[in-house]
């Protein structure tokens, strides 16, 4: 008897111990990847997800978008290039479109959860996941996130007009605070140029080119905002 009540005491710390998450979402780097489907045809690409406390970061192959969070609730973007180790710095002010902050470090913003329909929950503790749905126009959409984190563990979004298919897939999580720290400060370390001086220095081979290239107006990103439109920042011809 006192056996089965140890074992049911354990067991009932144990599931308390479940529903706990000692995981710190302030400081994670979460690896995605991104599929698009389009009438058959299909392209992937890597997405890393940084968040340091104020600050996130969505590092791409060869753009890393990293935004600060003010005290005033504004966000100032810097668009680094990673092979080059260069960045334009930008004010609020210079960018077009609407920057929410949980676009950013959810890559989901909140609004379009919040229009969302909880199908169900699972799991608990860190590994609890909700999931949502959402039918709007000719997209659907399809939400798995965690709970405690914030994080995404999968998101699709299907046109059926145009024959579209997206889809955003959690790979791995860490959370090791050195690491972390470590790349923000590599970043920090990044030659920047402020937007507004660009026209000064049209001479720098570097800045004339990404000009060229249409890299340098800054648009809102943050993949998926209220609309549920993927907003893919930045590139424009």
């Amino acid at each position: 008897m006192k056996l089965a009540l140890f074992l049911m005491a354990t067991l009932a710390s144990t599931s308390t111990l479940a529903q706990q998450c000692n995981i710190d979402s302030a400081h994670l780097k979460a690896d995605y990847k991104i599929t698009n489907t389009h009438n058959h045809e299909q392209s992937t690409q890597s997405l890393t997800l940084w968040r340091n406390n104020s600050q996130v970061a969505h590092q791409r192959e060869v753009i890393t978008e990293l935004w600060l969070h003010l005290a005033n609730k504004q966000i100032r973007p810097i668009r680094y290039f990673n092979a080059q180790q260069r960045g334009i710095e930008y004010q609020p002010s210079e960018v077009r479109g609407i920057q929410t902050w949980s676009a950013k470090n959810q890559l989901v913003d909140a609004h379009l959860i919040e229009k969302m329909t909880l199908l169900n929950t699972q799991g608990t503790g860190c590994d609890e996941v909700k999931n949502y749905a959402l039918t709007q126009g000719d997209n659907q959409f399809k939400l798995a996130l965690f709970t405690k984190s914030n994080l995404v563990k999968s998101f699709s979004v299907m046109n059926k007009k145009s024959h579209t298919h997206t889809t955003l897939n959690l790979n791995d999580v860490s959370s090791d605070k050195a690491e972390i720290t470590a790349q923000f400060a590599k970043w920090d370390r990044f030659q920047t140029t402020d937007y507004a001086d660009i026209g000064d220095n049209e001479n720098d081979p570097f800045l004339a080119k990404m000009i060229n290239l249409g890299f340098i107006e800054h648009s809102a990103t943050g993949f998926y905002n209220q609309q549920g439109k993927a907003i893919q920042g930045g590139h424009h011809h």
